[in-house]
């Protein structure tokens, strides 16, 4: 029975131990285009050529700076950025900072006493209540009529910016017409009438381009605005300067945007640059009543104004600057009792810093004015002197009544 029984085990085993590799040959063919696929599928990807990986890199500072675009079209335009950049010229790479900032105060202060042009265009304070120290001149040039060349003086940076954007237009758009430039602030910036900014040499007026041609500052119409070259000229300002606001009528805005639309601009570009688009909460383009006739300026000087909030105080000290220049001013409409000794005192300034971001010569005001106050910057309070906020409200006891909390 014994024999029997292991003559039937070695008859059936043969036949398990050659039927497992059918079994698991199958398995293992099928599993095998699997392991195979990701490989098949990664090895295109370590070969890009390096060529549009440069263009990507250089694409994507120039599409955030010159569309603002939000994080989803930012990735768009990565994606689409090599393509449509093979054929461009590379971008110039971006100029280095001005060695002047590594100066301290101390070693400002005394390259200025030294040698007061060294140290470059300052822009003192805010745009309505500033200074100009080594302001530069708008150049003469056949692209541009400067109106009042007394009043045409700016920062390096201004002035650059003007020309270059000028300078664009004429390049893509020959034949364009000199465009009439107004002020940008005086000599030594302070208060220029009929402004109320252009105090620091970073505003300026630019008339619009019209159809036949003007040299002077004409209101803007349908049948007279050059919308071809004036909407190059706002998108060339906004895109390529640094810029802080561009002023420009409602109904001036309007017809930039539909010639815009009727030539297939990005409507996200113009939703974020024109506020009659209503899509964007602080657009660069707004509207400013008396701008239908030219449009206004204000542009980001980063080396005048890091340098001008260095110098600032030493240059107060020694009466180079004049006293109302300030980081803030205020906004005061002159009231029955009102004096420049009052309003001085209220807010902390003085009655010659009043007169000079106001353009005042005498100590008489107007009830129902509206006046510029500049603020001296408060000082910071101490860390002690700041109440620490509780991390818990007390339990209230029953019948307390709730008094108003501290910080709301």
């Amino acid at each position: 029975m014994r024999r029997w029984f292991f003559g039937l085990v070695f008859l059936v085993f043969p036949g398990c131990a050659a039927t497992a590799p059918a079994e698991a040959g199958p398995k293992t063919s099928a599993r095998a285009p699997i392991l195979v696929q990701p490989v098949q599928a990664a090895a295109p990807r370590p070969a890009p050529s390096p060529t549009p990986v440069a263009n990507e890199a250089a694409a994507d500072p120039d599409a955030d700076d010159e569309e603002g675009p939000d994080d989803d079209e930012a990735e768009a335009a990565e994606a689409e950025g090599p393509e449509a950049e093979a054929q461009a010229p590379a971008p110039p790479p971006p100029k280095p900072p001005s060695p002047l900032l590594a100066l301290s105060v101390t070693q400002l202060e005394a390259r200025y006493r030294s040698d007061p042009a060294s140290v470059g265009p300052l822009s003192l304070g805010a745009t309505n209540a500033g200074a100009l120290v080594n302001g530069v001149q708008m150049p003469r040039s056949d692209k541009w009529i400067v109106q009042d060349p007394s009043c045409a003086w700016g920062t390096q940076e201004t002035v650059d910016a003007i020309a270059r954007s000028i300078e664009k237009v004429a390049a893509e758009h020959p034949g364009a017409p000199a465009l009439a430039i107004g002020h940008i602030s005086s000599k030594k910036g302070g208060h220029l009438s009929p402004h109320r900014s252009h105090q620091s040499g970073r505003d300026v007026d630019i008339g619009y381009y019209h159809s036949p041609p003007k040299t002077t500052f004409v209101r803007a119409t349908e049948a007279n605005l050059d919308l071809e070259r004036t909407y190059a000229l706002v998108k060339t300002i906004v895109s390529d300067a640094d810029v802080e606001l561009v002023l420009i009528d409602t109904s001036v805005q309007r017809l930039l945007v539909a010639h815009a639309l009727r030539k297939g601009e990005d409507e996200a570009f113009l939703d974020q640059v024109f506020q009659v688009r209503g899509k964007h909460p602080r657009p660069l383009v707004r509207h400013a009543r008396g701008h239908g006739n030219h449009l206004h300026v204000r542009f980001v000087s980063p080396v005048a104004q890091e340098l001008g909030r260095r110098a600032g105080a030493f240059l107060k000290r020694e009466k180079v600057a004049p006293p109302h220049v300030a980081d803030a001013v205020v906004m005061h409409k002159a009231r029955s009792g009102d004096t420049l000794q009052i309003l001085a005192r209220r807010y902390g300034t003085t009655v010659e810093a009043i007169q000079g971001a106001n353009g005042l010569r005498t100590i008489d005001i107007k009830m129902g004015r509206t006046y510029r106050i500049p603020v001296p910057k408060p000082p910071t309070p101490p860390k002690s002197a700041v109440p620490k906020r509780p991390t818990a409200a007390p339990p209230r006891t029953a019948g307390a009544t709730r008094g108003p909390t501290q910080g709301r």
